[in-house]
């Protein structure tokens, strides 16, 4: 009955229009008062306790960090630089777009602001150069999605947080499925630009490649800083510097490090921000910030309610009982993220439902980092499929393309992401190759 009542007011409020956080938190509240398996003071104490963690001040920071590169100029440096470098392939601007995707993810670990960083600069020069809107806007949603899987990344920041797995082996984990998601994401660029008969550009020389490095090297500098403070450094003694070797900073600690060096290479290196604007900059972030926290702390509350009226058990004893073998329970879990990926994003479907499928999975003997990289590609896949797929409403935004239309878009570039989907699934080397050499 409590769980019936929980349900049926969370559903409720949905249908009334209610903003998914209020459902969350009201639902908690109703069931609480009703039935009582909790206190209601306990209630208010759970919300305040859900953001007093230290890892979740990575959240705003990454946000911070990725606003701050596009208005500093660290964007269009990177984009140039990777335009001189494969550029002059077939689909060379699609091939730039998906490669400038991929540096940028490695500094601002959210998909919806790689879209829009990135998707602001290249989209109207993908169209000046022949390539047709669908085209430039497939290949901006979807090469998007690689900012939640190579690291740092926010979801597997909550991922990690919800199920108490190491958020730098999940980190370390993304790095070889992102690297094949960019490469499959290259080929389907070149695939469909000579479908299209888009003719390739001039090579660039190597005299103009090294200016466009220099001019990047600063923004190209960033991810380095921070895959190596967060993955270690080896030892050294040179003279009065020594370093005993291993990491400088945790993950969160790395998301205040790239903020404030986007800052810094903005405001001095490139001199494209003033400090109003980067004023003006986080202030205009800090409302994403905040959504992403209040969906954060009704959903844990949801969760936490769960728990304590025992659904997770029950279920995780339901589907272990079930006799299923592995790749089974492996593809159930994947069509069940999909069809919750339709309507709900990818930080309540996390802090929502996988503290609910969790508990099977290690019943079931899977690696926890195995089974976060799994969630991680079906959260991008979620990112590209309507009605709530945040990617295509930026790519709305930046295209002034109807979000249907965004998504017909997509859906070339999306068989991509299902093969991704299918080798992390089923080749879990591929997940746990880094991380098992790194930490054994």
């Amino acid at each position: 009955m409590i769980t019936a009542t929980l349900v049926a007011v969370f559903f409720g409020l949905i249908v009334l229009g209610a903003p998914i956080a209020v459902a969350l938190g009201s639902s908690v509240l109703v069931s609480a008062w009703a039935f009582s398996p909790i206190p209601l003071p306990i209630v208010g104490q759970k919300v305040f306790s859900n953001l007093d963690h230290f890892t979740l001040m990575a959240v705003p920071f990454f946000f911070f960090a990725a606003a701050l590169m596009e208005q500093g100029g660290l964007v269009r440096r990177l984009i140039d630089f990777a335009n001189s470098m494969v550029g002059h392939w077939r689909g060379g601007l699609g091939v730039t777009s998906v490669l400038t995707c991929t540096f940028f993810a490695a500094i601002s670990g959210s998909s919806p602001a790689t879209v829009a960083a990135v998707g602001g600069v290249m989209y109207p020069a993908l169209l000046k150069e022949g390539y047709t809107k669908n085209y430039a806007m497939g290949a901006l949603c979807t090469a998007g999605s690689i900012g939640i899987l190579i690291p740092p990344s926010i979801p597997m920041i909550l991922f990690g947080f919800v199920t108490e797995t190491s958020i730098t082996r999940l980190f370390i984990a993304g790095i070889v499925p992102g690297i094949i998601y960019a490469l499959g994401m290259m080929v389907m660029a070149s695939f469909l630009a000579r479908r299209e008969a888009i003719p390739p550009r001039p090579r660039a020389d190597w005299g103009e490649r090294m200016t466009y490095l220099r001019r990047a090297a600063p923004a190209l500098s960033l991810p380095l800083i921070i895959i190596v403070g967060i993955y270690g450094f080896p030892a050294f003694d040179v003279g009065v510097l020594s370093f005993e070797g291993g990491a400088i900073f945790t993950p969160t600690e790395a998301s205040m490090v790239a903020a404030s060096l986007a800052l810094v290479i903005g405001l001095f290196v490139y001199r494209e921000l003033s400090v109003m604007s980067a004023i003006r900059t986080i202030v205009s972030t800090a409302p994403a910030v905040g959504m992403i926290f209040f969906i954060a702390t009704n959903a844990l509350l949801f969760a936490f309610f769960l728990t304590k009226i025992g659904v997770p058990q029950a279920i995780s004893t339901a589907l272990v009982e079930l006799g299923l073998p592995k790749w089974a329970f492996l593809l159930m879990v994947n069509l069940i993220l999909m069809v919750i990926g339709f309507f709900l994003e990818g930080v309540p479907v996390i802090l929502m439902f996988i503290p609910v499928l969790f508990p099977a999975a290690q019943a079931m003997g899977i690696d926890p980092v195995h089974f976060g990289i799994i969630v991680i590609v079906n959260i991008e896949l979620a990112l590209v499929t309507p009605p709530v797929g945040l990617n295509l409403f930026v790519g709305s935004s930046v295209s002034g393309m109807p979000v249907f239309d965004v998504f017909r878009a997509a859906l070339p570039w999306m068989l991509v992401t299902l093969i991704v989907l299918l080798l992390v699934t089923y080749v879990p080397a591929i997940s746990l190759f880094l991380p098992n050499l790194m930490f054994g």
